[in-house]
């Protein structure tokens, strides 16, 4: 039994799945950073809608502000979308 046509796709030009067009051999792959959120504490009231509708648990409200964890943040901006007070850029 042969392999089949296409048993290969998906692989780069060298049959390494870590080489590409777009990226040099040796690269990594990555994700593009996202950008991260900001909030502005001199207009948060510390509601906590933000951190009810971040996907991915990166906001808390910690002394009656919202904070936010760069490494869990997406900048989806789901959080960005529900703050009443546009706290969140």
């Amino acid at each position: 039994m042969g392999r089949g046509r296409g048993w290969r796709r998906g692989r780069g030009m060298g049959g390494r799945w870590d080489v590409g067009f777009a990226h040099p051999p040796g690269s990594v792959r990555e994700a593009p950073p996202a950008a991260v959120v900001r909030v502005d504490p001199e207009k948060c009231v510390g509601c906590g809608k933000c951190a009810e509708a971040c996907p991915f648990g990166a906001i808390e409200i910690k002394e009656g502000v919202a904070t936010v964890n760069e490494v869990l943040c997406r900048g989806c901006r789901a959080c960005a979308s529900v703050c009443p007070t546009g706290a969140i850029s």
